[in-house]
């Protein structure tokens, strides 16, 4: 009976150190796998192919002078530029008062649900 009984507990010794090895090991795998981008790529997408499209967090005047664009702005923001097709084109960092986006290339582009040309 005393030998069956340390039989039994060399087994279970072994048994329980297999299983703390197979959890460690298995640890390290979830550390080595890299984080899914296509996860991320397509939240993004979902967002742009449902037509929203991210606005400025406060009201601007928008006034085009020839190739250039006026943004009056009261408050420090960012503005997403979209182009026509509703991909995002640029995002601009407004300051209070007059900003001036100079060299935007010839076309339509959508500006807080408003469609802007540069001609």
């Amino acid at each position: 009976m005393k030998k069956f009984q340390q039989s039994f507990r060399s087994l279970l010794l072994v048994v329980m150190i297999l299983i703390s090895t197979w959890a460690v090991a298995d640890k390290q795998t979830i550390r080595r796998v890299p984080k899914d981008s296509v996860t991320v790529s397509s939240v993004r997408w979902g967002e742009l192919s449902s037509g929203r499209m991210s606005q400025s967090a406060y009201p601007v005047r928008l006034i085009v002078k020839g190739g250039n664009l006026r943004v009056t702005s009261k408050y420090e923001q960012v503005l997403p530029i979209y182009t026509n097709s509703g991909t995002l084109y640029l995002a601009m960092q407004l300051n209070p008062g007059v900003n001036w986006l100079v060299g935007l290339p010839r076309g339509r582009y959508r500006i807080n649900n408003r469609t802007i040309s540069i001609k």
